[in-house]
């Protein structure tokens, strides 16, 4: 009976040792698990892209082994990195739920860099005014180019191009029918993108613009559903990121200007009209250590490799031949268009526009940070003659808003803002030690979207770059 007592309670010691050591051992795995960065927002970066930069970020810093876990395939991954030195696994989050979700992440504190496939709206601005101003440099990352591609099944033998007019009729349900623009008939199946999509807003706000989506459209929360949803239907037609265009065909579009199929340096040039940013949006002063770092890593060298691996547009500069397309009907000087024709000839073109803040000649946030590419560009090429050729929008007045003077919505007036833009890119590369060999000055001519929109004047106030001389 004392022995049965004995091994009664020697096994109620080992159980109560076991249950301790557990405990304990459990709360200590615990603290060797650390969530370093939080990536919340576009699905467009964040289904592979995002996912991809963390797992080289987490390399980066030292980790020994790294995994990725999908938990939700597309969606939600996270990035686990396991580090010898210190004995702890240091963890990456990445929501893509969609551009606006990465806003509300940022506003909730539940994310620390939001990803978007827009620009931040105004009223997101409001709600982030104590990160500082979002729609500065500090806060606007421009990550990489992409082109929203307006795609067919390869089938559809008739149609290559579209314009916006078309499109949106399209879209919105008033053209029902392929045979109502040149086609065999057959109802034509929308295929479009969901309510928290950056792409499906860029679409809306860029092509469809008042018009609502028709209701019979199939929506999807992936690039990559719908993609392949196109493929497998003669009838329909959609839109998706470009690297998701795969075994589809993607139209040519016009926005009062000329067609222009979706490439990557039509689209890193934004010349494409439907093409767009992709950004990582930060507070000013991050209290996460680690985000300025990501980014950083992020716009880097080796982040941008990662961002032309999965076929997006990254911003390293490279020159290109580049043939000028003139349409007729939309240029009124053919004086001043000539200068500019002969001007670059013989030149090649970079792959950058150059834009600024609204109507200022303040550099916009990728011009800023495209401006030292350009420089290393210049210097690596043995670049010696840059020609750089300023552009207006047809309702241009910001010469008079700038020196006080009435508003006067002439052609004098547009043909002296596109000077003063270039001017102003001009003393940006002269500050760093580059000279220009000659400034064009084009106004209003060779529009790439319409005037008719705040958008598509936007676009056409740009700076090109052309060079010279490469070894």
């Amino acid at each position: 009976m004392k022995k049965s007592k004995t091994v009664w309670l020697l096994s109620l010691a080992t159980v109560c040792f076991s249950t301790a050591f557990s405990t304990h051992n459990s709360f200590a795995l615990q603290q060797k698990r650390e969530t370093i960065l939080r990536l919340h927002g576009s699905n467009t970066i964040g289904a592979e892209l995002g996912p991809d930069l963390a797992v080289a970020f987490m390399k980066k810093i030292g980790a020994d082994t790294v995994k990725r876990i999908d938990l939700k395939p597309g969606t939600e991954a996270t990035i686990e990195g396991f580090f010898t030195n210190g004995d702890i696994t240091r963890v990456i989050e990445v929501r893509a739920h969609g551009s606006s979700t990465g806003f509300e992440g940022l506003k909730n504190k539940q994310c620390d860099i939001g990803m978007a496939s827009r620009k931040i709206k105004d009223e997101e601005v409001e709600e982030l005014a104590s990160y500082g101003d979002m729609t500065s440099n500090a806060c606007e990352h421009v990550l990489a180019m992409d082109g929203v591609a307006v795609i067919v099944n390869h089938a559809n033998a008739a149609v290559s191009k579209m314009t916006f007019t078309q499109l949106a009729n399209i879209f919105s349900g008033d053209i029902k029918d392929w045979s109502e623009i040149g086609w065999k008939d057959g109802l034509i199946n929308i295929q479009a993108r969901d309510e928290n999509s950056g792409t499906n807003d860029t679409f809306q706000h860029v092509v469809l613009g008042k018009k609502k989506l028709a209701a019979s459209a199939t929506r999807w929360d992936s690039n990559e559903k719908l993609s392949d949803t196109v493929n497998a239907d003669a009838l329909a037609i959609g839109y998706c990121g470009l690297p998701y265009v795969k075994y589809n065909k993607a139209l040519a579009i016009s926005d009062s200007g000329p067609a222009i199929r979706p490439t990557v340096f039509t689209v890193a040039t934004e010349d494409y009209p439907v093409s767009r940013r992709l950004y990582l949006y930060t507070p000013a002063i991050p209290e996460n250590p680690y985000t300025q770092d990501f980014i950083a890593f992020a716009l880097g060298r080796e982040g941008q490799e990662m961002v032309k691996r999965h076929k997006f547009v990254d911003l390293t500069i490279s020159a290109e031949e580049h043939h000028i397309e003139v349409s007729p009907g939309i240029n009124q000087n053919y004086q001043v268009l000539y200068k500019y024709l002969t001007g670059v000839r013989g030149a090649k073109r970079l792959s950058t526009n150059f834009h600024f803040k609204g109507k200022s000649l303040e550099l916009d946030s990728r011009a800023t940070r495209d401006v030292e590419r350009m420089v290393n560009f210049l210097a690596d090429n043995g670049m010696k003659e840059v020609i750089l050729a300023g552009f207006s929008d047809r309702e241009e007045n910001a010469v008079s808003n700038i020196e006080g003077r009435p508003i006067d919505n002439n052609y004098t007036e547009s043909l002296e803002s596109s000077c003063k833009r270039a001017q102003a890119v001009q003393e940006e590369l002269r500050s760093r030690g580059v000279s220009v060999l000659n400034v064009l000055c084009v106004g209003s001519e060779m529009p790439i979207a319409s005037n008719a929109t705040e958008l598509g004047r936007a676009k056409n106030r740009r700076v090109e770059i052309w060079v010279k001389s490469i070894k």
